[in-house]
């Protein structure tokens, strides 16, 4: 599978129908054929597909999920595209378009990639940030750095497609680092969205998260998680922590534990009565 049948472009919330015809276009003029809408907020169908003009198969056959998390619960690697500046000490500072490309390259050959487009009024929100593992700021003019969704589509587009066909070059700064990041397959993000779940079920029981704002925590463990690049023994190693906490909490009086085997409860049953 090439590298341009493993990106899914991804617009969120998107409110004029012009803009998803014409990032369809621009995906068609540089080779990509994958787009996804979540929640699209426009009501004129057709403006999408005028502006299209030869990309309208691209439009009819998008597929619409509800959710940024359903859109990417298959994707290894989620990368948003924002504006904003990324400097918080608890994220990673943003990529670059060369830092793109050598990520790209790095990855297993069959990893699948989401390039995520926030709405055209606000961007991206900070809740659909922490669902990416790394975000590209594009090096626009400082005095007006927001660019038109469609313009943006082409542009990371046309990187991409450009790299493809060897007009651009990027050498990684730590070709080290590289080798060992393309060694490790990163996991699709519905595994770590699983995590999450497992994590909070268990949390909520013991009484650590707050039952008014449970997601301060859980958005945190999902940047911990991010930031790591869990792969499949991490993520087996996690969970088996979670269900040893699960069986210990329904031995001593607690919920049952999804995962509890069959007989067990019964034997505990027995040694209180």
């Amino acid at each position: 599978m090439n590298l341009r049948d493993r990106i899914d472009f991804v617009l969120v919330e998107t409110s004029e129908g012009g803009n998803v015809g014409s990032a369809a276009r621009a995906l068609a003029n540089t080779g990509f054929s994958s787009l996804s809408l979540v929640r699209p907020a426009y009501d004129h169908p057709a403006s999408a597909l005028a502006h299209a003009v030869h990309a309208d198969g691209m439009v009819r056959e998008a597929r619409v999920f509800d959710t940024l998390q359903e859109a990417v619960a298959e994707v290894g690697w989620v990368v948003g595209i924002s504006a904003r500046a990324r400097t918080h000490a608890d994220r990673k500072p943003p990529l670059g378009p060369a830092e793109l490309i050598a990520g790209l390259d790095a990855l297993p050959k069959d990893t699948r990639v989401a390039l995520v487009f926030g709405t055209e009024r606000t961007g991206l929100s900070n809740a659909q940030l922490g669902i990416c593992q790394d975000l590209l700021r594009l090096p626009t003019w400082p005095d007006y750095p927001s660019l038109n969704l469609a313009a943006a589509v082409l542009v990371v587009a046309w990187e991409i497609h450009r790299h493809e066909l060897g007009f651009s070059s990027t050498t990684p700064a730590n070709p080290d680092l590289e080798q060992a990041r393309a060694a490790r397959k990163p996991l699709a993000v519905g595994a770590i969205e699983g995590l999450l779940s497992h994590a909070q079920r268990t949390l909520e029981i013991i009484g650590y998260l707050n039952p008014q704002n449970p997601r301060i925590v859980l958005d945190d463990l999902r940047k911990v998680f991010s930031r790591a690049g869990l792969d499949d023994r991490e993520l087996s190693m996690f969970r088996g922590i979670f269900h040893k906490m699960d069986g210990w909490i329904a031995h001593h009086g607690g919920p049952s534990s999804p995962n509890q085997p069959r007989g067990q409860a019964q034997k505990t049953d027995k040694k209180k009565t």
